[in-house]
């Protein structure tokens, strides 16, 4: 048996030999040996500048590892690592450790340009043999694996440098400082391991998890917090995929968590998660300037079950967002290739088959619920550039919230919606929203929506400005895509647009506005189609009416005309079934103070006229056939002459119905003044004109009674006027002006409606001109047809061949032309007496003839003459005794021997032939012919003697069986 001190001596020698193996022996053998041989193998230098093994306390400490790259810079390593091994690990064959301390532990990640990583290199390629004995995944003979327990892990101030060299912009991020604390990790089955992990991924990012781990089975709780994290680093990872860029922006997520392997799939929950944007920034590649930005974005009460596949959340909310958009000229919203991916080399047929089949899989839906989103505050700006001028809409303080988001979308969701648009507007809708089929029933509200900002929708039809106007609505809106029997959309409720004013874009000036138009208690229904209105109010519209210098109407100016050489107009096939017409009811049209103001700038002085006060109502207006609505509107012209409408009107159905009577009273002709100036050359000194029209349209015929009225027209001096009709007007005025200073005309119009050839105006300016044209031609036919006469020729009296007196017949023309002299005591007569060169000279001569018998039987009486029995008549036996007697007398004279054997009649023309009747005996007949009708004129009909002139008589040469007198009717 040894001494004790032998015993003591070898203990002491062991000891030592011990304390040399692990204070010396052991470090010099890793620094000296063990990293050499691992820097060959990894083929990477390594340094080390410490290595210290404390044998009593089982504790290994190295210090400032580095694994360097073939270029010597850092790869990975720590400045210093501390392991201290429980003592059980000796005896119980397990690997336990009391503590493992890792400080500063660093790693430079690098994806190469190739699309390596560079860490890759750091491991050796294996040979066949490990290969072959890596393919057994049992562990040998049997045994189990070995288990761990570590009382306590920590990892303190690690660095993570992460650089994507294989995008076209490298990627770099790193992960400062890494806190990891695990206590008690542990394999064994059952066990549970609390641990802690902390890591600031860069400034103001870190990334927090504490919760507990089981690995037999691997089961794990805990809550995880991602917190300050920059999209942007994030971003230029995958920049290349994406078509837009974010700017800036930062993500937080965090929640509570449940993950476990016990069943035959993963089974993951996640409990009150958090995730919140901020500050979120993007634009378009390259560009800083941003164009959709949202300060804050946050979704609570997030949990999801993976098994059930389901997800909810209590509350999305995004306040203060700002959107950009715009349409480009080539008609693409810039979202559109903001969100559309770059394009990508298109996959294999085979992988896209694949990946098909795939897809076509059923698969049980995620059922996912949101119960309430609110968007607070939002702003958007839209641009389309497509236009001539691109049109700007602007929506602010964007509030929107909507309940009940259930995903597959079966239900109706709660929506609410307001904003303000173009900074004076204000819009609203409240209701519910079923996406699929969609249907829709909502409580509109537009208010003071300015139509200003639609303006350049407008420009490409028409050349006009809307410089002010408001749209107001508000009602009920229902819209369903299946809909069956009942319509497609309709909608109950108020419209109203107010304070319009549109000028013209080449003068500026307002050529159409009113105050109030409002469309009240409004019924519309589409497919089928149909609108029903309670009331229209129009309150003080106004037109402007301006006939340009060159003649043209403004408001002819005020549209464009489509470009020509456009596209080819696709040919309307006609539909099998004709639709259903529309149908439309309006129970009231109110007028307010309505106003037209007529300018004529195309003749000197300006033609103008003002239309007033026009203020009345429609009522009954109806798309049915046999509908008629009731017209009864007053008004005024130039603000005193009296305006009328009244009638019915049918202007909704297929077949226009028109019966309407316009009465204009006491308009001053100092209006019309410019026009009668420019084209008779007089001006109207003075004047009243009194319209009474009627115009009825039934079966596209119209019929139009247009009855005036001039009261004491009085024209003024003749002018110069270049554009004067050679027309006898003031001759027409004396003609047409009664007895009192009226002018009365009934000027009818008739015409086809489908006659291309018809225009009421040019219709109504033929029938005046021919009036015209009768008053110049036939004066006295037309006067005495407007007085009421027959309208037959008073421009001649007839006289029997050799007489003056009058016969009955033309006592009646003289007594009809003696009504017009009266009530038209602007006209005189001129009466030019005619006689016959041939029928007034036979007449006169047999009038001698019978003188000279009669004398020649008064001389056989041997009484002296008396001019009783010269007038008396003779018998034929008389007569022809008495010839006898003239004839040998006066023809066989000195020619005894001749016997009378001529008849009576042949020796009455040989004595007709003997007698001489002069010119001036003819005068004389026509000028007794002139004075019996300035006679009967005078006397009979009550002329003024100033009124008749007695012109120059004239002989001339007839055809008729009697002699017309000429009577010309002058101006007075």
């Amino acid at each position: 048996m040894l001494r004790p001190r032998v015993l003591a001596i070898i203990a002491g020698a062991l000891l030592l030999l011990y304390s040399l193996i692990g204070f010396l022996a052991v470090p010099y053998i890793i620094t000296q040996y063990v990293v050499p041989a691992l820097a060959e193998t990894i083929h990477h230098p390594i340094l080390v500048k410490d290595v210290a093994l404390n044998p009593f306390t089982l504790s290994l400490t190295i210090d400032g590892l580095e694994i360097r790259e073939p270029d010597q810079t850092p790869l990975l390593g720590f400045e210093q690592l501390f392991v201290n091994v429980r003592a059980k690990t000796l005896f119980l064959g397990s690997h336990a450790f009391e503590e493992i301390r890792l400080v500063m532990p660093f790693v430079s990640m690098k994806v190469l340009p190739d699309g390596r990583m560079n860490l890759l290199a750091l491991v050796p390629p294996p040979d066949q043999d490990a290969a072959a004995a890596s393919g057994n995944s049992e562990p040998p003979n049997g045994k189990e694996s070995v288990p761990l327990e570590i009382g306590l892990l920590t990892i303190e101030r690690g660095i993570v440098d992460f650089r994507d060299e294989s995008k076209r912009k490298p990627f770099e991020m790193s992960i400062v400082p890494v806190q990891i604390s695990l206590r008690n990790f542990t394999t064994v089955q059952g066990g549970e391991n609390a641990y802690a992990f902390t890591a600031e991924i860069g400034k103001g990012e870190s990334l927090a998890w504490e919760g507990r781990v089981s690995l037999e089975p691997l089961e794990s709780d805990g809550k995880l917090s991602l917190s300050g994290v920059n999209l942007k680093a994030l971003y230029e990872y995958v920049r290349d995929r994406v078509g837009f860029e974010v700017n800036r922006g930062q993500l937080s997520v965090g929640g509570q968590y449940h993950f476990d392997l016990k069943g035959a799939a993963p089974n993951v929950v996640v409990k009150d998660g958090t995730l919140s944007i901020l500050d979120l920034a993007i634009g378009e590649k390259g560009s800083e300037a941003p164009v959709i930005t949202i300060p804050s974005f946050s979704i609570d009460g997030i949990n999801v079950d993976l098994l059930k596949r389901q997800a909810a959340a209590a509350h999305v909310h995004s306040a203060g967002g700002r959107f950009e958009a715009w349409i480009n000229p080539g008609g693409v919203l810039n979202y559109q290739q903001l969100f559309t991916p770059p394009g990508e080399p298109e996959a294999p047929v085979g992988k896209r088959k694949a990946d098909a089949a795939v897809a076509a899989q059923p698969d049980r839906p995620w059922a996912v619920e949101v119960k309430e989103v609110t968007l607070n505050n939002y702003r958007a700006m839209f641009e389309d550039r497509t236009l001539e001028r691109p049109s700007h809409l602007e929506i602010e303080g964007l509030d929107l919230t909507v309940r009940g988001v259930r995903l597959p979308l079966r239900e109706a969701l709660g929506v609410e919606v307001a904003f303000k648009l173009n900074q004076t507007g204000q819009v609203g809708a409240k209701g519910s929203v079923l996406v699929e089929p969609l249907t829709a029933d909502l409580d509109l509200s537009l208010k003071e929506i300015g139509l200003r900002h639609f303006q350049p929708y407008l420009d490409p039809f028409v050349e006009v400005d809307i410089r002010d106007g408001v749209l107001d609505l508000g009602g009920k809106l229902h819209v369903a895509k299946e809909h069956g029997r009942s319509p497609l959309l309709s909608f109950q409720g108020n419209i109203a647009v107010n304070r319009v004013s549109i000028t013209d874009r080449k003068d500026f000036d307002e050529v159409v506005s009113w105050r109030r138009l409002a469309l009240n208690r409004v019924a519309l229904e589409v497919e089928p189609t149909s609108v029903k209105v309670g009331e229209v109010v129009l309150q003080e519209p106004a037109v402007s009416l301006v006939v340009q210098r060159d003649g043209t109407l403004n408001l002819a100016q005020l549209t464009r005309q489509p470009p020509a050489g456009g596209p080819p107009q696709p040919v309307k096939k006609s539909p099998e079934k004709p639709a259903k017409p529309a149908t439309a009811n309006i129970e009231i049209v109110k007028l307010l103070k309505g106003s037209a103001r007529f300018r004529d700038l195309s003749i000197e002085p300006m033609g103008k006229a003002d239309i007033t006060e026009l203020t009345g109502t429609i009522k009954g207006l109806s798309s049915r056939e046999l509908a008629k609505a009731d017209v009864a509107l007053t008004g005024k012209v130039d603000r005193v002459a009296p305006l009328r409408i009244s009638g019915q009107i049918n202007p909704l159905s297929e077949e226009v119905y028109t019966d309407l009577s316009l009465k204009f009273e006491n308009v001053d002709l100092s209006v019309a003044s410019p026009y009668v100036r420019k084209y008779t050359g007089h001006p109207i000194t003075k004047g009243k004109l009194f319209l009474d029209l009627v115009y009825r349209v039934g079966k596209q015929e119209l019929a139009g009674e247009n009855k005036v009225v001039i009261d004491q027209l009085t024209l003024g001096d003749k002018t110069d006027s270049p554009d004067a009709l050679s027309l006898p007007v003031a001759f027409a005025v004396a003609l047409l002006k009664d007895r009192t200073g009226k002018i009365d005309l009934d000027l009818p119009v008739r015409g086809n409606l489908d006659d291309p050839d018809f225009k009421y105006g040019r219709v109504l300016l033929n029938v005046l001109l021919n009036l015209l044209g009768k008053a110049a031609t036939s004066p006295l036919s037309l006067v005495g047809a407007l007085i009421g006469g027959s309208g037959e020729e008073l421009s001649f009296v007839e006289f029997p061949a050799g007489r003056s007196e009058l016969a009955e017949a033309e006592v009646k023309k003289l007594t009809l032309l003696a009504t017009v002299l009266t009530e038209r005591p602007g006209l005189s007569l001129d009466v030019g007496g005619v006689a016959d060169r041939k029928l007034d000279a036979r007449a006169i001569a047999e009038e001698k003839f019978r003188e000279k018998l009669r004398r020649l039987k008064q001389e056989e009486s041997g009484k002296p003459a008396r001019q009783d029995t010269l007038d008396g008549p003779l018998s034929v036996e008389e007569e022809t005794r008495l010839i006898a007697i003239w004839f040998a007398r006066e023809v066989l004279t000195g020619n005894s021997s001749e016997k009378p054997a001529l008849s009576a009649a042949d020796m009455k023309d040989r004595l007709l032939g003997t007698i001489v009747v002069e010119e001036a005996a003819l005068r004389l007949l026509a000028q007794e012919r002139a004075q019996r009708i300035r006679e009967w004129l005078t006397q009979q009909g009550q002329i003024e003697e100033t009124r008749i002139y007695l012109v120059e008589a004239a002989v001339a040469e007839g055809t008729g069986a009697t002699v017309p007198t000429d009577l010309k009717i002058t101006a007075h």
